[in-house]
Parts: structure tokens; C-alpha cells; sequence
């Protein structure tokens, strides 16, 4: 192809549609109820555009417009199997992401550690979520069968998802660095199968609109989850906060600000007490932000449960 003909197969107005969809819900989120009111105009136009964007986007790539090769493959929402293996695929990126935005956080509020110490933290996740990773890549071709081993990453999901949601300032250290563990076998054994079945269950000519497809589910649930899970910890959180701190008489900006790291003038505090009712309400949030890791194991069981039992032909290198 010459460069206009592969600059003109482009789908351009889906790729700015596109865009405008993810950029508009991740602002509105990020803005609404730590800026603006829920209510505010600000919000209410935001959603508005946002809406407008994604029925623009899904109009745009189910009728083809301005394109022949429309840049979402709107036909894989018509194969239940396709259907179910992004639902997966989305709720192990969601389970990954939540966990390693989160857990630093967790330790930086209530051990005080560095932006390096927290992160080393979450070398037993990231260790166990590759070696997981690989295990499930290099037996699924020797096995075939797909849909067992989206049951088990469901259920480690969903328990270390629900037991991180019972965490408090007072768990023990060795306690998260189960819980965490448990959440990287779930989402490293079913993280990146996906890509092999979804290429296996369509024709040759449709293997990169099949990526492609699983892409948006792993990558764009990244920005989708994280974005939920911000506006859950701004809003909860300052819930928390000022429900916790009521009779000091702290202002919105200085509870906003605790949300925002220890340099806040509440974390700062002289008094103790002041200290560990902020922490543990911050804590209660982080808490809370793991229901999207329950949802997300509940819901790889689910699609399990309605999955086919059957037997691929794959080879190693599609399972990699």
C-alpha cells in the first residue's frame, strides 16, 4: 500500500471519538465532587459531552461512517464467547491496576514510607502476577481448554479482593502481602489468555481486529477502573474525613489536601489523635476502592459459568 492509501484506511473520526469518550469520562470523574458539585454545571456539561461522545463513537463504528475499516470491531459484540473472554480480560487489568495504584498508598499513609519503599512493597504482587502469567500462557496450548482457568482466577480474586476490603490501620504487614498475593495469582492466570482464545475463535483475516478488541479491554479498563477508583477515594474519602474530624473544624481544602499526601496540614499535625483518625479514615477508603476487585472476581466467575467448554487447537506461540 502507498503511504495515502494507508493514511486514507485510517479511522480517523473513530480514533478522535474515541479519544473524546475515554478523556471526557476520566476528566469528569476526576473533577466531579473533589472541584465541582455532582450537581455543579461543570459536571452536568461534562457528562452531557461525554454521553454525546460515546453514542457518537458507537453510531460511528457500527455503521462505518467516514470509514471502511471502522477502528472498534463492533463485530465481536455479537459472539458471546468474544463477549465474555473481554469481561475477563477487563476484570483482570482492573484487578492489576487497583492493586498496584492502591497498595503503595496504603503504605506510604500507614507505615510512612517513600515513593521506593512503597513500591518495593508490591514486588511479591508483581513477581507472583508474572510467574502466573507465564504458567497459565505455557499450559493453556497443552490443554486447550480455556474456560478452567478462569474459575480459579475469579475465586483468588474474589477473596483476596474481599479480604483487602477489610484491612485497618492495625493489619498486619504480612497480612496485605498475602492478600495482595492472592489478587496476583487471579489476575495472572487469566491476564493474558484472553489474546490467544479471542485469535483462535476467529477467522486469520480478523486476528488483529480480535487484538485490537482485547486491547480495550485490558488497556482501556486500566483508565476506566483507575478513574473509578479516584473518584471513589477523592469523594469517599473526604466523607470519611470530615465525618472523622468533625469536631476539629478542619476546612474543605486542608481535608482535600490530607487526601492528597502527608504534606497535608491535618497529617502534619501535632496531635496524635488528629493523626490517627485521618489515617484510619484515609484507610477505610483504600478499603472500600477494593469492592471493584470483588466485582471484578464475581464477575470472571459469571462469565465462566457461561463460557463453552471446549477444546482449542493452540500453539505455544499464540499462548505467549
Amino acid at each position: 500500500m502507498t503511504l495515502k492509501a494507508k493514511l486514507l484506511s485510517i479511522d480517523w473520526i473513530g480514533a478522535v471519538l474515541n479519544a473524546a469518550t475515554f478523556v471526557l469520562f476520566m476528566t469528569v470523574l476526576t473533577f466531579a465532587g473533589s472541584t465541582w458539585a455532582w450537581n455543579s454545571p461543570s459536571t452536568i456539561i461534562l457528562w452531557v459531552f461525554f454521553g454525546i461522545a460515546l453514542i457518537s463513537f458507537a453510531l460511528q463504528s457500527y455503521f462505518s461512517f467516514f470509514t471502511t475499516n471502522p477502528l472498534y470491531p463492533v463485530q465481536f459484540l455479537k459472539r458471546w464467547t468474544m463477549v465474555l473472554l473481554y469481561f475477563c480480560s477487563a476484570s483482570s487489568a482492573t484487578s492489576l491496576a487497583v492493586t498496584v495504584y492502591y497498595i503503595p498508598l496504603f503504605f506510604q499513609f500507614t507505615k510512612g514510607d517513600s515513593a521506593i519503599q512503597a513500591a518495593v512493597r508490591l514486588l511479591p504482587f508483581i513477581a507472583v502476577n508474572i510467574g502466573f502469567t507465564m504458567f497459565s500462557g505455557a499450559l493453556l496450548p497443552v490443554f486447550g481448554r480455556y474456560m478452567p482457568w478462569y474459575i480459579p482466577g475469579g475465586i483468588f480474586m474474589l477473596v483476596g479482593g474481599s479480604l483487602m476490603y477489610t484491612i485497618t490501620t492495625t493489619s498486619a504487614v504480612t497480612s496485605i502481602y498475602g492478600f495482595e498475593i492472592l489478587i496476583a495469582i487471579g489476575s495472572g492466570l487469566i491476564g493474558q489468555i484472553g489474546y490467544s482464545v479471542a485469535a483462535a475463535k476467529v477467522k486469520p483475516s480478523e486476528v488483529p481486529a480480535a487484538i485490537a478488541f482485547m486491547n480495550v479491554a485490558q488497556i482501556g479498563t486500566v483508565a476506566i477502573s483507575l478513574s473509578i477508583a479516584g473518584a471513589i477515594f477523592q469523594n469517599l474519602g473526604y466523607s470519611f474525613l470530615k465525618d472523622a474530624l468533625l469536631q476539629y473544624n478542619f476546612s474543605d481544602a486542608e481535608l482535600r489536601a490530607a487526601l492528597a499526601g502527608a504534606q497535608s496540614a491535618i497529617l502534619a499535625h501535632g496531635d496524635e489523635a488528629v493523626v490517627e483518625l485521618a489515617i484510619g479514615a484515609i484507610v477505610k477508603t483504600i478499603s472500600k476502592i477494593f469492592a471493584l476487585v470483588i466485582a471484578a472476581g464475581a464477575l470472571t466467575l459469571v462469565s465462566a459459568v457461561f463460557m463453552k467448554r471446549e477444546k482449542l487447537e493452540l500453539n505455544p506461540a499464540a499462548a505467549a
